[in-house]
């Protein structure tokens, strides 16, 4: 090793104790700003989950919203039926005030009664007056059977009305308990809805700060890795200057060597000695094997 080789290899030396801390600062810079990065990606995808999720429940609020109004529609048109029909019971009470209901059992012994008489005149002998009174007692039967016939007509159609009512009423119960169900979970999709939006923009911020953190120091890392470029370049210009030098002592070395081996072979041939194979060689790239 010459002495100039000396001096630039102990330079390298120190080169690379002032290159250390400085790559050291610029790695640590990296992996803080790679740290930074994976932060604010993440922060930017729950970001992103979290709108998706509102979206979703955003959806689900608006589809439940509809079938409240849909079923409002159902209940007010239970209650439009229900109130027509309870007019219709009011108007046929009004009709049946002047009159209590008849049992069928009355109704059935008028029925008997002219069914009696009718065979009464068929089969008997009768005089006209007889006759003629018998058939005015069916016609004031059949005038009373007809009256109660219409009033039990009415008395059913009420009963009809009546179970049709109470049918309404529970109608119009189970549709409000739906109602008052589906819009309770309204309520709540909609305030989880708005939990995780008033998320979003403190997310936002995190992210936000992240990304500047992460930018301010890829910044520093790029300016530690400046630093260490100057250094880096005079490292590898020092090692290229010794390779050269190695590589012409070497060369020089080589030279001497062959320049000796020729001498020697030259020597041996004229001595008329037998040459080696290399000694033979060196002569005959020289074009003096022949000499």
């Amino acid at each position: 090793m010459t002495a100039d080789s000396k001096v630039i290899r102990e330079k390298i030396t120190e080169l690379d104790r002032e290159l250390a801390p400085l790559k050291a600062q610029r790695d640590k810079l990296v992996a803080e700003a790679q740290q930074l990065m994976e932060r604010r990606d993440k922060i930017r995808e729950q970001i992103r989950d979290f709108r998706t999720e509102i979206s979703d429940l955003k959806r689900k609020r608006d589809e439940t919203n509809q079938k409240v109004k849909d079923l409002k529609l159902v209940r007010d048109h239970l209650v439009s039926e229900r109130k027509e029909r309870l007019a219709r019971v009011v108007e046929l009470k009004r009709k049946t005030a002047s009159f209590k209901q008849i049992p069928s059992a009355i109704i059935q012994k008028i029925h008997n009664e002219i069914q009696n008489l009718e065979w009464k005149i068929q089969t008997s002998s009768m005089t006209l007056s007889q006759e003629k009174r018998v058939i005015e007692q069916i016609a004031e039967l059949e005038k009373q059977r007809s009256g109660y016939r219409q009033a039990e007509s009415v008395w059913n159609e009420i009963k009809t009305l009546q179970h049709e009512l109470r049918n309404m009423r529970t109608q119009e119960k189970e549709t409000h308990r739906e109602i008052a169900q589906l819009a309770e979970q309204s309520r709540q999709l909609h305030q989880t809805m708005n939990e995780k939006g008033e998320n979003i923009p403190k997310l936002k911020m995190e992210a936000d700060e992240a990304h500047k953190k992460y930018a301010d120091t890829r910044r520093q890392a790029q300016e530690a890795q400046e630093q260490c470029m100057p250094i880096m370049a005079q490292i590898r210009a020092m090692v290229l200057r010794i390779k050269k030098e190695e590589e012409t002592k070497k060369a020089r070395w080589q030279t001497e060597i062959m320049q000796e081996l020729e001498k020697k072979a030259l020597e041996k041939m004229k001595r008329g000695e037998k040459l080696t194979w290399d000694e033979f060689k060196v002569l005959a790239e020289k074009g003096l094997a022949g000499m």
